[in-house]
């Protein structure tokens, strides 16, 4: 039996809801070097990945190799409560997270992942969420297992479960991703620099941190949808479309 005690509520639950889509789904199934989270009857394989991406590099690599079709399937939390409880369960506080994801926040993930990301056998679904981390708090640092924390903290992580589904992005083939640039940058002869890039950014994806763009240009450069021309408009290098 494959140990699944490590899972997540967010993960256990997709798993089950994306396995319950196809008739003779298996879950956790061995399939070759791996474990594949979903083995469909066809031989397709569903990835769940709550986590980093980058880290799926191996497998994704794989399952492409024997020529197996692979949805990766990758929860955007766009929205998250932390709730805190003591040892007994009781809910200490519930409060909103600040922290704001969106479509760009997923390119930070896909630095390792260029390679397969227009494969024919590859698809990308990126699935907004509302999440609900979940922390135990033991009251003193000695109870909390934070050794690895620089800061010690009085509680612990325990789980992150799923409040509530979203809009799904899919990813698959060149149009696909195509529509999440600006069509302005993708004019014939047009040439931009990565802050110009990131301001057209923005007419879409108000939210977008322009860390966050210069890391999606990165991609989309790999990937082959833009070229750095070798000329430079200041001090910043420009790009054009292939």
């Amino acid at each position: 039996m494959i140990n699944t005690y490590n899972e997540t509520h967010l993960h256990r639950t997709l798993k089950e809801i994306y396995a319950g889509k196809h008739e003779g789904a298996q879950k956790e199934a061995p399939c070759g070097h791996f474990i594949a989270d979903i083995l469909l009857s066809d031989g397709g394989i569903i990835e769940i990945q709550t986590g980093t991406l980058a880290s799926l590099a191996p497998k994704i690599a794989y399952f492409l190799a024997e020529k197996r079709k692979i949805r990766v399937v990758h929860p955007l939390a766009v929205e998250k409560y932390v709730e805190t409880t003591d040892e007994s369960g009781k809910i200490l506080r519930r409060k909103k997270s600040p922290k704001k994801l969106n479509l760009i926040s997923v390119f930070r993930e896909l630095t390792k992942l260029y390679p397969y990301l227009l494969d024919r056998n590859f698809t990308l679904e990126i699935v907004e969420t509302k999440i609900i981390e979940e922390r135990i708090d033991y009251g003193s640092t000695e109870k909390a297992d934070n050794s690895r924390r620089r800061h010690k903290k009085t509680w612990n992580k325990t789980d992150k479960r799923l409040d509530e589904l979203g809009k799904a992005t899919v990813l698959h083939g060149k149009t696909a991703w195509k529509k999440l640039i600006p069509t302005a940058l993708l004019k014939k002869d047009r040439e931009f620099t990565a802050p110009e890039f990131h301001r057209e950014l923005l007419e879409l994806y108000p939210k977008a941190k322009r860390q966050e763009s210069s890391v999606m240009l990165w991609v989309y450069v790999k990937m082959g949808f833009f070229e750095r021309t070798g000329k430079k408009k200041g001090n910043a290098f420009l790009y054009s479309p292939l």
